[in-house]
């Protein structure tokens, strides 16, 4: 059965509004604007998101996944790793202080091990804790060399900055959960 003439042009122009009014989000447009809300992480957020494969998704709790188990990832080794600067260091104030950023990275490595244990049961408050406290475990590190002022090591520096950054951006993306 053939639609009159004036339906047709009645559903063209419904579809033309609709199509306009309600544009179809962009790939990547989603996680873009999750990543706007990271603020100065927006560019380390972006790379993470994107590389990954699941994000094609376009879901919340698929870039959760993605982000705790990039932070896993970084975090699975880094206190041998940073064990192993300790036996470079030769000033013994700054190798103790190293010494005990190898028990906030187990701590840490701890906490997110947990989280990502939560964000498989979707219990995304208490993961969003866990995250918060292996953050805190990671800048208890960071600040041991504030006070008295030593040198913090670069790679110690760039390490745990790196993983502080993911669990910021797992952080946020929880929070959008709920």
């Amino acid at each position: 059965m053939a639609f009159p003439l004036q339906y047709s042009s009645i559903c063209v122009v419904l579809l033309a509004f609709l199509f306009t009014t309600f544009p179809f989000p962009i790939q990547g447009e989603f996680i873009e604007e999750v990543c706007d809300e990271t603020v100065e992480l927006k560019a380390i957020c972006l790379e993470i998101l994107r590389n990954d494969s699941r994000s094609s998704s376009e879901n919340l709790e698929v870039l959760s996944h993605i982000a705790i188990d990039m932070s896993v990832q970084n975090a699975t080794g880094l206190s041998s790793y940073i064990q192993s600067l300790a036996n470079k260091v030769t000033d013994p104030q700054v190798k103790v202080r190293v010494l005990g950023c190898v028990v906030n990275t187990d701590d840490a490595f701890l906490h997110i091990t947990q989280a990502k244990q939560l964000v498989e049961t979707k219990q995304y408050g208490p993961a969003k804790e866990k995250a918060s406290l292996a953050n805190l475990a990671l800048s208890t590190c960071d600040n041991s060399f504030l006070l008295p002022l030593a040198i913090e090591p670069i790679e110690l520096k760039q390490a745990t900055n790196r993983l502080k950054s993911l669990l910021v951006i797992f952080y946020v993306i929880t929070s959008l959960l709920g």
